[in-house]
């Protein structure tokens, strides 16, 4: 493959934890990350609590089961930019997020970035790093766009 199919691959993510809990396949998308890609969450969770961790992928696969069990969770991507240069690609993802736990419903935006890189004859995820809105924090309208 020579360009990186980013829209598969951010399909495939979001795809993923968008599952009812306990229905995560991670094992289909284990092998989009390099084994020592991170994973790192900033910004602030659905109760405002500020967030900043940087995680392996198993280490996040454990947190996002720890955090969603027994919760209503979906994502979709609402805009969608992959800029690249030779063997490395940046992807820009805006997402909406529904979080429903108790009877009550949470929804929020946010942003993944997304670091591809072809090592051999295939692309890997090296990181991804995001952030979601928040008072004085909006994302721009140019990037609910899908390119």
């Amino acid at each position: 493959m020579t360009d990186p199919d980013s829209r598969a691959i951010t399909t495939a993510l979001y795809r993923v934890i968008s599952q009812p809990p306990g229905q995560r396949d991670w094992d289909s998308i284990r092998d989009l990350f390099h084994p020592r890609a991170t994973m790192t969450r900033t910004g602030a969770a659905f109760d405002a609590t500020r967030s900043n961790q940087c995680m392996s992928f198993g280490e996040y696969v454990e947190a996002a089961e720890r955090n969603l069990a027994g919760v209503e969770f979906s994502e979709v991507e609402t805009g969608h930019h992959c800029e690249q240069f030779g063997a490395v690609a940046q992807v820009r993802s805006t997402y909406e997020t529904i979080f429903r736990s108790g009877g009550k419903e949470s929804r929020a935006r946010g942003v993944n970035f997304l670091i591809l890189v072809r090592l051999e004859t295939r692309w890997q995820i090296i990181a991804i790093a995001w952030d979601n809105e928040r008072e004085g924090l909006a994302l721009p309208a140019d990037w609910l766009v899908m390119d």
